[in-house]
């Protein structure tokens, strides 16, 4: 899952930055892209697994541990593309967000009802796609291995991604199991351009596939931390995918 998410998004989530060394030196060998990606791949569970077009549901909790917040977290995704991310929090309501394959959208107390468009669209329908979870090269204009870092004193390889769609991404490959340790990206907001470092901790095993279990985000100086207690695959309910009346309002007036 790449389960890669999301306070306007899955794609946000959680936090604390640990630790980061300095990148390689020049003139440093590095391992090819490619070769980190396989070896992530076959280090998740292989790639018929993570190519399995297998609908997942995962419930856990969202924590905001500076403000004292936290609450039940549901998501939900569909082999197609299509996701939801549904965060109850007591006393202040339910945080919505999704992408239904063509429309991604939020819906919170604070905000309201919205629709999605440019580099907050873009990131959803890109890392929502199933080709995401072996790094297909089609979602790419390039992608290389620049450096190398240390997240709680674990060394990885840094691999830079240039999407489709113009952003950037990097992620961190552990160079002892294999797995990302983190993603570090620019994510569009309605508050700008937000510099955004995810931690993917505690891998598990759910069906198949290996999914991290904790993911810490750090943005704007705040943490949110998302932990999954429990992830089913295969016949499970996708109706959260669904959007709600006041989003199809929204998409039937045109946004």
């Amino acid at each position: 899952m790449n389960p890669t998410s999301r306070a306007t998004r899955l794609g946000a989530f959680a936090v604390a930055l640990a630790a980061v060394l300095p990148a390689a030196a020049a003139g440093q060998d590095l391992p090819p892209a490619q070769d980190l990606i396989d070896r992530y791949v076959e280090a998740i569970g292989g790639r018929a697994a993570a190519t399995a077009s297998i609908a997942t549901r995962a419930t856990g909790t969202f924590e905001m541990p500076a403000m004292g917040v936290s609450g039940e977290l549901v998501t939900v995704n569909r082999p197609d593309g299509a996701m939801a991310m549904k965060v109850t929090i007591p006393g202040m309501g339910e945080m919505l967000s999704g992408f239904t394959g063509e429309v991604g959208w939020s819906m919170d107390p604070m905000q309201g009802p919205r629709l999605l468009d440019g580099g907050e669209l873009a990131a959803m329908r890109e890392q929502s796609d199933p080709r995401y979870q072996v790094r297909d090269p089609a979602l790419f204009e390039s992608f290389e291995t620049v450096g190398e870092n240390a997240f709680d004193g674990e060394e990885c390889w840094e691999v830079q991604y240039t999407w489709t769609s113009g952003r950037e991404t990097t992620e961190c490959y552990s160079k002892d199991s294999g797995l990302v340790l983190a993603v570090t990206a620019t994510q569009e907001s309605p508050m700008g351009e937000v510099p955004v470092v995810s931690r993917l901790l505690n891998y598990e095993q759910f069906g198949d596939l290996l999914y991290p279990t904790v993911i810490q985000q750090e943005a704007m100086g705040q943490q949110q931390v998302m932990t999954l207690v429990n992830i089913e695959t295969g016949n499970v309910d996708l109706s959260l995918i669904e959007p709600p009346a006041a989003i199809m309002t929204l998409v039937q007036a045109g946004g």
